[in-house]
């Protein structure tokens, strides 16, 4: 019976793990597949499958506007690179200070730092946009690499911490037997051993930078504008080209995904530990 049951219990978390790989690949396998599939492929209902209605010509089209697209690309690598040093650079000290430092009103801090995240983006919209628009900073990478920042930092600020709280204090107690400053002892001892939960709160942080869409449209005109707004302008005013918007989506989000994949241990592991010793 007990056999039986463990078998079954197997079977269940088998069954939720396929189920939700599914689901969670679903939207990515048809991202892929459209961008092969044409026009009226697409938007016939059900949309046709066929081998013939399979095509590469929205990736043809894709780079033949490849100006458009590079310089998007361009400027969201500048931008989400920069926004995620400046968050980890400003980020890392800031965690490890209210997580192991003698500051007054440090739990205050962490709740301002969190209430920064509730305002909605419109609410802080307008306000953002005549600062930005006296300062001279409509449509500049420096703009959004600060708005960018404004909502990245806190959520690196909360990840870290949890892994700097659970360090054990023997780490510290010896490094200052060996007369080790509070900055040494943060750069020579806590962040060597800190690299899995920096580059999960890095990777969250380039991936929000990459993907956001609402203050890029607001604040860019051409200049700055960034892959997400690139894609969107494949919505015409009386035709949208789902397969050639299809095709740029796949390219802008293949760094994102190999990106991924190549530190997918990193992240869990850092994300692991930022939740849990928190």
């Amino acid at each position: 019976m007990k056999k039986a049951y463990g078998l079954l219990k197997q079977t269940g978390v088998v069954l939720s793990l396929v189920v939700f790989v599914l689901v969670a690949a679903a939207p990515i396998a048809w991202l892929l597949l459209s961008s092969v599939l044409q026009q009226q492929a697409l938007i016939s209902t059900p949309p046709d499958l066929s081998l013939s209605s399979f095509t590469l010509e929205n990736y043809t089209a894709v780079f033949g506007s490849a100006a458009q697209l590079g310089r998007g690309i361009f400027n969201s690598l500048v931008i989400s690179i920069a926004t995620t040093a400046l968050a980890i650079l400003l980020g890392a000290p800031a965690a490890y200070a209210l997580a192991r430092l003698d500051i007054r009103h440090a739990d205050t801090i962490l709740l301002m730092v969190l209430a920064a995240q509730m305002f909605p983006a419109i609410v802080i919209a307008i306000p953002l946009f005549i600062t930005a628009s006296k300062l001279g900073l409509i449509d500049t990478k420096i703009n959004l690499i600060l708005i960018y920042l404004s909502f990245n930092l806190p959520v690196v600020i909360w990840v870290l911490r949890g892994f700097f709280t659970g360090l054990p204090t023997g780490l510290e107690r010896a490094a200052r037997m060996d007369g080790a400053t509070i900055y040494q002892t943060f750069r020579l001892v806590i962040l060597p051993i800190s690299l899995p939960p920096l580059f999960a709160a890095a990777i969250f942080a380039f991936i929000e930078a990459w993907n956001e869409f609402f203050f890029a449209l607001i604040m860019t005109r051409q200049a700055a504008q960034t892959v997400p707004l690139v894609i969107s302008a494949f919505a015409g005013q009386y035709q949208t080209v789902f397969g050639q918007m299809m095709a740029a989506a796949a390219i802008s989000v293949a760094p994102i995904i190999i990106l991924t994949i190549i530190l997918r241990n990193s992240i869990l592991r850092g994300f692991a530990d930022g939740m849990l010793k928190g």
